[in-house]
């Protein structure tokens, strides 16, 4: 780590700016959770959504692709691991950092 750098500035991989849906899937086949990717890069990404994740939790997300994009119409499914959990608006929404672990799809 970079001395006097933030965390968010102390990511390797160049972050991207996207408004995206994801689906959380624990691997315990509980329920699912939905929310919003604000962020991603070849390594990780970031999530607002109202799951509150156990520390260094495991589960696979699904992000859909923008309805406005000509690309691929099948959602990026990917095992991720939680590196940070910070609440953005009491009791309702939570800020995930994600680590991708291995992409499934």
């Amino acid at each position: 780590m970079k001395a006097g750098m933030s965390d968010h500035n102390q990511r390797d991989a160049l972050r991207i700016p996207v408004k995206c849906k994801v689906k959380i899937r624990p691997l315990d086949f509980g329920p699912a959770y939905y929310g919003h990717c604000t962020d991603l890069s070849v390594t990780g990404l970031t999530v607002e959504t109202n799951y509150v994740p156990r520390p260094d939790e495991k589960f696979d997300l699904f992000v859909m692709p923008p309805l406005d994009g000509a690309g691929p119409r099948e959602p990026l499914a990917v095992r991720v691991k939680v590196v940070r959990c910070h609440q953005i608006e009491q009791g309702a929404a939570y800020e995930l950092g994600l680590f991708i672990l291995k992409v499934i799809r």
